[in-house]
């Protein structure tokens, strides 16, 4: 398991920033590093598999995208 720690922070700062203003996005990685956080998606898969294994996000599978978003508590 990756920590936090063995990733880049900043990914992870920029990530929990957009989801604070955007609670309900979801997107795949690739989106994710264009569009939402303006950083190589070498640096932000990490990120997101992170949060992924922190229980903080989940990975969804659609059709032949992987697709990641916070849980919600709904």
């Amino acid at each position: 398991m990756k920590t936090t720690s063995a990733v880049n922070t900043k990914a992870i700062e920029r990530l929990n920033s957009y989801v604070q203003r955007n609670p309900k996005a979801s997107d795949t990685a690739e989106g994710i590093a264009k569009w939402w956080v303006q950083m190589p998606l070498e640096v932000v898969l990490p990120a997101l598999e992170a949060l992924v294994e922190l229980g903080i996000w989940e990975k969804l599978r659609r059709d032949d995208h992987v697709i990641y978003r916070p849980i919600r508590c709904e």
